[in-house]
């Protein structure tokens, strides 16, 4: 067997392949996979072993009244749930304002000095030129639309 129960839990932290080398040196006719695989099936059997008699001894102790406090997976849990009720709560605030941005972009209706505050040209203005400015011949030069003083010399 790979470990007697008696002993430390540390000499289970023996590696499987150093098990694997002892039994293939005292046993020349086994292959080495076969070989890993009762070291690996007795480290597991030790393994499973130690993990019964923990479960054991913690009943033990609670039925005597020991306390052993949260889990990791409980605090884990707390902290989780309270990044989310955070998270939570700034994605409402983060809605309630983009609503109000939204509610607040349409009131005030045609107001044109607020246009031009921002820069949007009214709609009823011609940004275009006149067509009568436009060259119907593609090679003529090209015509300086300008304002005046604006690169010109």
């Amino acid at each position: 067997m790979y470990l007697n129960m008696k002993e430390s839990s540390t000499d289970a932290s023996l590696s499987v392949v150093q098990r694997q080398a002892w039994i293939m040196k005292n046993n020349p006719e086994m292959s080495r996979a076969e070989a890993y695989d009762q070291a690996r099936r007795e480290f597991y059997q030790v393994r499973y072993r130690q993990d019964v008699e923990r479960r054991v001894a913690k009943e033990e102790a609670l039925a005597v009244g020991a306390y052993f406090g949260k889990s990791y997976l409980d605090i884990g849990m707390e902290l989780e749930d309270k990044q989310w009720e955070e998270y939570k709560a700034f994605s409402f605030q983060k809605a309630a304002l983009q609503e109000q941005t939204r509610q607040r972009s349409y009131t005030g209706g045609d107001d044109e000095e607020a246009d031009d505050e921002f820069g949007v040209p009214n709609p009823d203005e011609n940004v275009l030129a006149p067509l009568e400015d436009v060259p119907k011949n593609p090679q003529a030069a090209p015509v300086n639309n300008a304002p005046k003083g604006f690169g010109q010399q």
